[in-house]
């Protein structure tokens, strides 16, 4: 990987890119009078993508496009053969990559990042637009307090739930606010076997819920680089989440998102946003709702940490003022509050933006939409290299506590063990 980021920082643009145009409010380029160019030349910039649909790309290029008239957006897709290492050996100059929260820890590590601090200053830019916590969470990824990525949505875990099942057996619905003991209450209340049907109460995502956890607990120690997975705060973590799963008849299955879906015999789940699956299944028959995230009892209020795709501009850009202006863009009102109206949770405050959400969708109407964008982001933990290979681990624990046959300090030793030969190996490279 050292090698790869030689060539990534030592490679020689191949293409000559110059980005103009008229930006968002406050954002549009001058020269040091103050005065617009008059002469604007067409110009191509080149954005990677990992884990963004072609549609989606496509929607965004036509938006840049038509904000930036004299600027063609190449959006390229990561997949098989055309990684960034590829891109990058092809004599492609890339200007931006844009990745899901779980690729910030390899993206900081390779110093695939720019400080963006100088270019908020210089076009500026507000940061107090972002939405609480958002500021915050993104300096503490550097040392320094710098402003490495530009987040553009939130990904945030909600509670969703099945009214006919609640209905069928009388249970009053879930609600906002609830704790993670309410739940449980609520889980052994609607678990049962009625006609033959194994009736589930309660399935959630242990990879999301561990990732950006809400008791702000780190997966390795910074002083020490060990993780921290077989510690007393993650012991207690691990046993709030798995009780659930002692309930009998709600032991977890691979089945059990169609369980919730399609074959709507489970009554709650927790995780991510189910709004690309809802569709589907409202047309079966769905009868759907949605609160908040529950808190641990004495927290209530605090939210889980920053969950966030991002884009960073390349170090080796020679144009990273144009690459800026494209991303301010990206976040500003217009673009958020248009993918708001489609389900995606925006990165800012403005409350004209986040009453957009969920407007363009048939599917949200009358639902508590503000379930999806009320969770706060509580204060930020260090992020470490190997955060997606230990929260996979914590995650397989969780899934798999019932039927490995294992107990529960046995299985946070060997997820310790593993988890530190893995750092020491990375170390190593």
């Amino acid at each position: 990987m050292k090698r790869f980021q030689k060539t990534v920082l030592g490679l020689g643009m191949s293409m000559t890119v110059l980005l103009a145009g008229c930006g968002d409010k406050g954002t549009d380029p001058a020269d040091g009078n103050g005065k617009k160019p008059e002469k604007l030349e067409t110009v191509t910039l080149n954005f990677l993508y990992n884990g963004y649909s072609k549609e989606l790309l496509e929607e965004l290029k036509g938006k840049v496009e038509n904000h930036f008239p004299n600027i063609k957006l190449n959006v390229m897709l990561e997949g098989k053969g055309n990684m960034l290492e590829d891109v990058v050996g092809a004599g492609i100059s890339v200007d931006a990559i844009a990745r899901s929260a779980g690729g910030l820890p390899g993206t900081l590590r390779d110093k695939l990042v720019t400080d963006l601090t100088p270019y908020m200053t210089k076009y500026k830019f507000d940061v107090n637009r972002f939405s609480p916590g958002v500021l915050e969470t993104v300096k503490s990824y550097s040392d320094k307090g710098e402003f490495l990525i530009m987040p553009y949505e939130l990904n945030n875990s909600t509670l969703y739930f099945n009214k006919s099942l609640f209905d069928k057996f009388g249970v009053p619905y879930p609600t906002d606010n609830m704790t993670w003991d309410q739940v449980y209450d609520i889980t052994k209340k609607m678990t049962r076997v009625e006609g033959g049907v194994n009736y589930k109460g309660f399935k959630f995502s242990a990879l999301n819920l561990a990732f950006r956890n809400q008791m702000g607990l780190p997966f390795a120690d910074p002083a020490t680089g060990k993780t921290t997975i077989n510690t007393d705060p993650w012991k207690k973590w691990v046993e709030s989440m798995v009780r659930f799963y002692d309930i009998p008849g709600n032991e977890p299955s691979a089945e059990d998102t169609a369980n919730f879906f399609t074959n709507q015999t489970l009554a709650m789940m927790a995780g991510p946003s189910p709004l690309d699956l809802l569709p589907a299944a409202v047309q079966k028959g769905l009868d759907w709702d949605v609160v908040t995230l529950p808190n641990f009892e004495g927290m209530k209020g605090v939210g889980s940490q920053m969950n966030a795709p991002f884009y960073s501009i390349m170090p080796n850009s020679k144009y990273k003022d144009e690459t800026f202006e494209v991303l301010a863009y990206i976040v500003s009102d217009e673009i958020q509050a248009a993918n708001a109206r489609k389900g995606h949770v925006p990165v800012l405050r403005d409350d004209k933006v986040l009453n957009d959400f969920g407007k363009d969708l048939d599917i949200l109407k009358g639902k508590n939409v503000k379930a999806f964008y009320a969770e706060k982001i509580a204060k930020p933990v260090p992020t470490v290299l190997n955060d997606g290979s230990i929260r996979a681990k914590l995650s397989q624990i969780i899934d798999t506590y019932k039927t490995s046959q294992q107990d529960l300090n046995s299985m946070l030793r060997k997820a310790e063990e593993d988890a530190n030969k893995q750092i020491e190996e990375q170390n190593k490279k």
